[in-house]
């Protein structure tokens, strides 16, 4: 199917993981062995290593087993700082030193078969709701629960030991954290600096683009190419808020840099618009004849704007003052009136491009001037520098939050219950077989076990492919390592290298920490037999959480694609309409509506994501579904480009074709929600000739792209339009 543009829906969809039709487990296979981009986390790693080292070697030192309690700490509450703010950071692995600590309570109390089970329930569906809370909070509910599990397998002790081991897991967490937050330079806004950067990175790349789209040839708009871009560009404003929300959070009262910050973020959200509204501007101009000249100017300029902001990426992540390069946004408005001028409406559309070239470059300008006062911390000027609503602001309740999951149809409340329940199935069998080690077995099941069936699916096979490499590696070094020494160096440096690669391949992580975590058991325990048992727990486990995502209440992705690009829509709906409000919205409103657009697209494609992981069918039937996705983002792209131009509608009556846009949006949305085929769409489009020449051309767009997603939601297949106990609806 074609677009708008003339390009094809599908333009640029060449993944390996499109082609369902050759089955489900080659692809997850595959994925055991691709490689992420980026670099090693390294300093992860060495932190990790110190976190759990020290204490070992002061364990082998002393020749006291108890203080490995330390080192297990240092490596959970390693394991949860996951960068950001320092008060972020700081809270996460302050509540996993404290709660760990608590948490080894357990072994004071008596441990008979049905209260292992029954704790086990309890506790494990609890730390499964943490991810109510967010990731962070996720990762800690998952330790907890790990924890809990060991601790519930350890003989009964006295109150004496009891203490002791809380004693020694609280030296280690703080040790841990002394070594992330302290001994490490402590730059509270590091963070900050460098997610702004990353959005002034996105938008230099954005301008690039454009600035290297060829004179002829199909349009480059709808690409996939450049919907992943955009989808990068929101991602990379929404982690730049939250990071920046909590670094700020308790320090409202200070105007230093965190106002600079504060600015150069706003700046970047006002950048985003005004190059998409430019790109959709540059993509309907016409290209021929003395229209070329204009466009080539349009786009050099753009070049220029690249390289200026390419000169504050370098201010906030390498403390350069940037130089602005001396470009002039008022060339496209010379070659307007040169040897006569452009025809109409050739003339109003680059009209158009000439002022959002005059808006670039004033907001370049003001991220220039700020840029460079970072590093002297110089007062900000007054002039267009004034925050716009991005203050933190009141967080909702941790009990309002947990209580929106705490319904049937919540995806975090099916996963807590299913973790729950499959962990005390996976501890009841393993403990009631008497099996060596048992805890492993419901480990496997706590961290294979996903919210996502396809998830799950590649989660297990690398935790089971790790673990059998991992152990298989652990048994050689068992008989080439025959000092104590040298096996704790070499747990050090398993878990120092398995940290870093971490971000890169999960596989291989597993790879190098199953031999650290095996080692470890057996110089504890004296059992250098423990490899082949970790194998054998590790494939029960995996089993057993393959089962209960299976049978416990499975949600496949299928049955929630429909809504997510429902939910699309329907903000789609609410953007246009603040656009086109009378009185004309305000700039906060306006932004709130386009950001809510933005998180709602980043959910769909999430969405899809997990969609292609579980697909069955041939790749051809989700070419419907990419096309919603495509042109739901070119649609907030279209209306985008309406919102930037709005001071030249003054006098245009929008009214008849906003109506018309958003009765058909919420025909669509609530097509997808009812699994139905739409209804039609009206024949006779509104008129436009109350409208400007440049408005006819914008709202022309969004009709025709009305058309293209009402098509695709017409050829959405029968599998995406079941409901998730499988009936396929009739169409109405």
């Amino acid at each position: 199917m074609r677009g708008d543009g003339g390009e094809t829906v599908a333009d640029g969809w060449v993944a390996p993981r499109g082609r369902a039709a050759r089955g489900l487990l080659p692809r997850h296979v595959a994925g055991l062995f691709r490689f992420q981009p980026g670099r090693p986390a390294v300093s992860a790693g060495l932190r990790t290593g110190l976190a759990l080292g020290v204490p070992l070697l002061i364990s082998a030192l002393l020749s006291q087993p108890a203080v490995s309690w330390a080192g297990m700490a240092g490596l959970f509450v390693a394991l949860v700082d996951k960068g950001g703010p320092y008060r972020t950071r700081a809270r996460a692995m302050g509540a996993m030193t404290v709660l760990g600590a608590l948490v080894g309570f357990i072994i004071a109390l008596p441990s008979p078969f049905w209260v292992d089970v029954a704790l086990t329930f309890f506790w494990v569906t609890a730390c499964g709701f943490a991810r109510s809370f967010g990731d962070t909070p996720g990762i800690v509910g998952m330790l907890l629960a790990n924890l809990f599990v060991v601790s519930l397998a350890l003989p009964q002790r006295g109150p004496e030991a009891v203490l002791s081991q809380a004693a020694y897991f609280i030296a280690g967490g703080l040790w841990s954290m002394f070594l992330a937050l302290v001994l490490w330079p402590l730059r509270p806004y590091r963070p900050a600096r460098l997610a702004i950067a990353a959005c002034y990175d996105e938008l230099a790349d954005l301008a690039d683009a454009v600035a290297g789209w060829p004179m002829e040839g199909p349009s480059r708009v709808g690409t996939w190419e450049a919907v992943q871009r955009a989808a990068r560009m929101r991602q990379s404003l929404e982690t730049a808020r939250a990071t920046l929300g909590a670094t700020r959070q308790g320090r409202q009262e200070e105007s230093g840099r965190g106002e600079h910050l504060l600015v150069l973020l706003e700046d970047a959200d006002a950048l985003s618009l005004l190059l998409t509204a430019m790109s959709e501007a540059l993509d309907e101009a016409p290209r021929q004849g003395a229209c070329r000249t204009a466009r080539i100017e349009a786009q050099h300029a753009l070049g220029a704007l690249a390289v200026d902001l390419r000169g504050v990426v370098g201010s906030l992540v390498r403390g350069t003052v940037p130089v602005p390069s001396s470009w002039d946004a008022e060339r496209v408005t010379r070659v307007l009136h040169a040897d006569g001028g452009l025809p109409e409406p050739a003339r109003s559309q680059y009209s158009h491009v000439a002022g959002l070239l005059g808006r670039l470059r004033e907001y370049s300008a003001v991220a220039l001037d700020v840029a460079s006062r970072l590093e002297s911390g110089a007062p900000l000027p007054e002039r267009d520098t004034k925050p716009l609503g991005l203050e933190p602001g009141r967080r909702r309740s941790w009990w309002k939050v947990l209580r929106d999951h705490l319904t049937p149809e919540s995806v975090v409340f099916r996963h807590a219950l299913r973790l729950g329940l499959t962990a005390t199935v996976a501890t009841a069998l393993a403990e009631g077989l008497g099996l060596n080690h048992w805890y492993w077995v419901t480990i496997t099941v706590i961290v294979v076990l996903q919210p996502y069936s396809g998830l799950t699916t590649e989660k297990g096979l690398q935790r089971v492919a790790g673990t059998f490499l991992g152990s298989v590696l652990a048994m050689g070094l068992v008989h080439v390592l025959p000092a104590q020494w040298l096996m704790l160096a070499a747990i050090v440096l398993l878990v120092c290298v398995s940290v870093s690669v971490r971000p890169l391949n999960f596989t291989v992580y597993q790879v190098l920490l199953a031999p650290a975590l095996v080692l470890l058991a057996e110089i504890q325990t004296g059992d250098w037999q423990l490899a082949g048992v970790r194998i054998l727990n590790t494939l029960m486990g995996g089993v057993l959480a393959l089962v209960g995502i299976r049978l416990l209440w499975p949600s496949p992705e299928h049955a929630r694609f429909a809504e997510e690009v429902a939910g699309v829509l329907k903000a789609d709906q609410h953007y246009l309409r603040e656009v086109a409000r009378t009185p004309v919205s305000t700039e906060v409103a306006l932004r709130e509506a386009r950001r809510k657009v933005g998180v709602a697209l980043l959910s769909a494609e999430a969405s899809f994501q997990r969609l292609l992981s579980e697909w069955k069918g041939p790749a051809k039937e989700l070419e419907p579904g990419m096309a919603l996705i495509t042109y739901a983002r070119r649609f907030t792209a279209a209306v985008t480009a309406l919102a930037a131009s709005r001071a030249w509608h003054q006098e245009s009556d929008l009214g008849p074709v906003v109506r018309y846009a958003s009765d058909a949006l919420e025909e669509l949305s609530a097509a997808l929600v009812a699994r139905r085929v739409p209804s039609t769409l009206k024949r006779e489009t509104p008129g436009l000739e109350g409208a400007d020449a440049l408005a006819r051309t914008q709202l022309s767009r969004l009709v025709r792209q009305l058309g293209v997603l009402h098509h695709a939601v017409e050829r959405m297949p029968p599998a995406l339009r079941a409901s998730e106990d499988g009936a396929t609806p009739v169409p109405a």
